[in-house]
């Protein structure tokens, strides 16, 4: 799937990658629409994707903890922004 930058108003798209330590290749996406005045949607995506084969067996022991902690401190600084 192909995914373009944008920053129009109501539609903001941003994609950045780049690889970690000669192991990974991580992509981002994130992507935000204004639903109304006071409602916007944030769509937050990444790959990790393991360059080294060895690499490949530590990422079976990872957890989602660090993209939901992520999460949640994005989630509490919009919601306090007024």
């Amino acid at each position: 799937m192909k995914r373009k930058n944008s920053n129009a108003p109501d539609k903001k798209i941003l994609k950045v990658g780049f690889v970690l330590a000669n192991m990974f290749e991580i992509t981002a996406y994130y992507d935000l629409n204004k639903i109304n005045e006071t409602v916007t949607s944030f769509t937050y995506t990444v790959t990790n994707n393991a360059l080294k084969w060895f690499v490949k067996l530590f990422l079976l022991f990872a957890s989602d903890k660090v993209v939901v902690q992520f999460l949640e401190r994005v989630k509490t600084v919009a919601e306090a922004q007024d």
